[in-house]
């Protein structure tokens, strides 16, 4: 029989004590193979300002657990001290991987334990439900595969850096065949798939439209020299259903398809030429808005 609020549950060994639910599990994917991203990620969540105070907080991000490739993962303790949703951050010091910040929203630990209640008082909430699998784009350090076709390109404003771009890649009929996400630097790893409606063997060099994403100057917070992911973008995520839908675990948002709210897509697309199974260093991408 459960009692304390949920927090005793009978087993097969009989009455135990639960110290703490799983409020979010993150398991970070390569965007290129779909499998896990890693090892050396670092995965956290932000530490919220204490209101009426100024002063930064000394740690601005908490690390999750790390669990290896099970991924990471956040837990309700017994005092219940999470707030509705948090802030999560996706970071890889060795810059294979582009960092994601994500906007998350929990379950509330009375939502999970209410099933153990006696009488229950909320429906069990499954373990999927509480997972986020975002897809992570190829960074400048990405280790990439011999014969594929790609190129490196810095995206710029005026001349100077635009800082997290996004970049997509159409080929022959309009067909979206690469995506890529920038960092601070305005740096772009693009990877290709295919030529679009190219057939084999294809031509080489052969030409792509790139299109361009990024922040608004006019609405973007200013970069913070202290915190170098503080004006990445934080994407709003659903909260799952339980049991999850299909498009709850994989949709464009976690796979970084989607323009995020606050950019600007330039106004004319840029046609480029491409070597097959190369990857070429290119020239910046102006990126122009009206």
């Amino acid at each position: 029989m459960t009692r304390e609020g949920g927090r005793r549950i009978t087993a097969q060994a009989g009455e135990v004590e639960v110290l703490h639910r799983l409020a979010l599990a993150v398991r970070p994917l390569d965007a290129r193979n779909r499998g896990p991203a890693g090892p050396g990620l670092r995965v956290g969540r932000e530490a919220g300002r204490v209101p009426g105070r100024r002063e930064r907080p000394a740690a601005p991000v908490r690390p999750l657990e790390n669990h290896g490739a099970t991924g990471f993962v956040l837990r309700h303790g017994t005092t219940g001290a999470l707030g509705a949703s948090v802030t999560v951050r996706v970071d890889d010091p060795a810059r294979r991987w582009v960092p994601r910040r994500f906007s998350v929203p929990l379950w509330t630990l009375a939502e999970l334990t209410g099933a153990d209640a006696r009488p229950p008082t909320a429906a069990p909430v499954r373990a999927a439900a509480r997972l986020l699998a975002p897809w992570l784009l190829p960074g400048p350090a990405y280790p990439v595969p011999q014969g594929v076709t790609g190129m490196r390109l810095r995206v710029t404003r005026g001349g100077e850096p635009v800082r997290w771009p996004r970049v997509e890649a159409f080929g022959e009929g309009g067909l979206r065949i690469g995506w890529a996400h920038g960092d601070e630097h305005g740096q772009v790893l693009l990877l290709i798939d295919g030529g679009g409606a190219l057939t084999y063997p294809m031509p080489s060099p052969y030409a792509v439209a790139l299109r361009t994403h990024a922040p608004d100057p006019a609405t973007a917070p200013p970069p913070d020299p202290l915190d170098p992911l503080a004006d990445l973008v934080a994407e709003p995520v659903t909260r799952s259903a339980s049991p999850p839908r299909p498009q709850d675990l994989d949709n464009g948002l976690l796979r970084g398809t989607d323009v995020p709210a606050g950019y600007r897509t330039a106004t004319a697309d840029t046609v480029r030429q491409l070597t097959v199974g190369q990857v070429v260093h290119a020239d910046d991408l102006p990126h122009t808005t009206a």
